[in-house]
């Protein structure tokens, strides 16, 4: 039918004079083939409308992946922040303490990341940002922006905290530590079961060296 479609038209461009393309008919075939005006019609020669209010092409298929998980950012005391390792009872928590400014902490923060979209269903993962430094012209919630930046280009969808606590007070008076990067391993009944660095033998550490085994033998544990 549609052979006999394109020689009528062909006979009407040479009889009547009507704007032809220059370029070849398409081969015959005895399928319909879609156009920008819809299906040929095999009696009239001409396409058929779409019924009002209906598009005449199909919309684009949506196309299919992995959602991404939604990145959030807490603001709050250290105490809060550290009550959420006794919401997480029954799975084992790592706890990162980092902070924008700081390079090492940057480096190993993707690791924590990763722990929590590889184990999530057994491993809390909380982030921890110690940005705010407690200046008076520096209020807390100008570090939200910074902070949330840097989490939402890892796909950080873990617990992420921005502490209202300053980072003086933190170091001289909260945790056991001088600086960061600091990850406390919780177990599953709430308690700590490592530090990094050790306070007795500081030094440099990784996920993959240090706190990765320590993970994965807390995981075989009932």
């Amino acid at each position: 039918m549609t052979f006999r479609f394109s020689m009528v038209a062909m006979l009407a461009c040479c009889l009547f004079g009507a704007g032809c393309s220059n370029e070849p008919a398409p081969a015959p075939n005895d399928t319909e083939v879609p156009g920008a005006g819809g299906a040929v019609s095999p009696e009239l020669g001409e396409p058929e409308l779409a019924p009002p209010g209906q598009s005449e092409e199909p919309e684009p298929a949506e196309p299919k992946g992995k959602e991404e998980s939604e990145v959030s950012l807490q603001i709050m005391e250290w105490e809060a922040a550290r009550a959420l390792v006794d919401k997480h009872k029954g799975k084992i928590v790592v706890m990162d303490l980092w902070a924008t400014y700081c390079p090492p902490c940057l480096e190993e923060l993707p690791n924590l990341v990763k722990l929590h979209q590889e184990h999530g269903d057994d491993v809390a993962c909380i982030s921890v940002s110690l940005d705010y430094q407690g200046f008076d012209d520096e209020p807390v919630e100008s570090f939200r922006e910074k902070v949330l930046g840097v989490l939402q280009k890892l796909n950080a969808s873990c617990e992420n905290v921005l502490l209202s606590t300053d980072s003086e007070t933190m170091f001289q008076q909260k945790i056991d530590q001088a600086s960061i990067p600091v990850v406390y391993v919780f177990g599953r009944d709430g308690e700590k079961v490592a530090t990094f660095p050790d306070p007795n033998d500081p030094g440099e550490f990784t996920y993959a060296g240090q706190i990765l085994p320590v993970v994965e033998k807390l995981m075989k544990q009932p």
